[in-house]
């Protein structure tokens, strides 16, 4: 199996040598995903910012074939623990009417920006066509 690289115009593309994801086979990697439009806009609030962070895997995963409800794993970044409610409201948006939804697991990591609140990196299944 070789690995591919996967990326959308609808997602900012990250720094040299980062890929938006990659494909081994049937899974794909996504990167960590922030709460950032395409221009480099980030909007207050945690719940705004998982919704953006989600829709942005969503756009990768699309663009590899696969939806939100081929998601096998989140992995979750919170900057503080105070935002978990938050994080939880907008993320089961997403995922909480899935009669399977993901693994998921959340730990509180020091943010790569102040203004930058979650990060999302998702495994996915890439359903055979």
């Amino acid at each position: 199996m070789q690995k591919k690289k996967i990326e959308t115009d609808l997602v900012a593309i990250p720094r040299k040598g980062i890929s938006q994801a990659i494909q081994f086979g049937d899974i794909l990697f996504v990167s960590g995903q922030v709460g950032e439009d395409i221009n480099g806009n980030v909007p207050e609030g945690i719940e705004a910012q998982v919704e953006l962070a989600i829709t942005n895997a969503k756009h990768i995963i699309e663009a590899a074939g696969a939806t939100l409800d081929d998601v096998l794993m989140c992995r979750c970044f919170l900057q503080t623990m105070d935002d978990f409610q938050g994080m939880n409201k907008a993320y089961f948006k997403f995922f909480g009417d899935q009669e399977a939804g993901p693994a998921r697991y959340t730990v509180v990591a020091p943010p790569v920006s102040k203004e930058l609140l979650f990060e999302v990196a998702m495994f996915v299944g890439i359903p055979k066509k």
